[in-house]
């Protein structure tokens, strides 16, 4: 089942604000690029599932 375009927002927004907080630790560099992956793979996401929602078709399990 897809997620939704607001469901991947929130998790997105999360994302970048701890990706964010690790940026400005001491130290957290590994932990800053491990966020940063996140929220790319994240924005990825956002992006096929707007696009999914503007043409009208919702991925399903099985269909990969």
């Amino acid at each position: 089942m897809a997620r939704t375009v607001e469901k991947v927002e929130y998790d997105l927004e999360r994302a970048r604000r701890e990706r964010d907080g690790w940026k400005s630790s001491h130290g957290g560099k590994s932990n800053y690029q491990m966020a940063s992956v996140m929220v790319s793979a994240l924005e990825k996401e956002l992006s096929e599932a707007i696009s999914n929602q503007a043409n009208g078709t919702h991925k399903t399990s099985d269909s990969v």
